[in-house]
């Protein structure tokens, strides 16, 4: 069998090795979060868990000073907007602001 690289032959057998039971404790529990959290979601797709002390840092760090001109804006995201959000993550580094702040 030829390398998927195209670099040679491949002539070792590998085995798989399932993962320990403490590592899949959470798939099969439906995943890693429990109850309820709320993320925030930056410009870049930088998804990070909300809490008052991250949000203070995160205002501080990009010189905020006027909390009155932040906006919050609730946006849904279908198929058309995730193809919208894939394509303008690849082309620039305001992702949400191209997509959903359009006028």
């Amino acid at each position: 069998m030829l390398c998927p690289t195209g670099k040679g032959r491949m002539t070792e057998v590998l085995h798989y090795v399932a993962p320990e039971a403490a590592n899949t404790r959470a798939l099969v529990e439906g995943g890693f979060v429990k109850g309820v959290v709320t993320y925030l979601v930056m410009d870049n797709l930088k998804v990070m868990p909300m809490s008052t002390l991250s949000t203070i840092t995160l205002l501080n760090n990009d010189n905020v000073k006027d909390i009155g001109a932040l906006e919050e804006k609730i946006v849904h995201v279908g198929m058309n907007e995730g193809l919208d959000l894939l394509q303008a993550s690849l082309e620039c580094k305001g992702a949400l602001t191209s997509v959903f702040m359009r006028n």
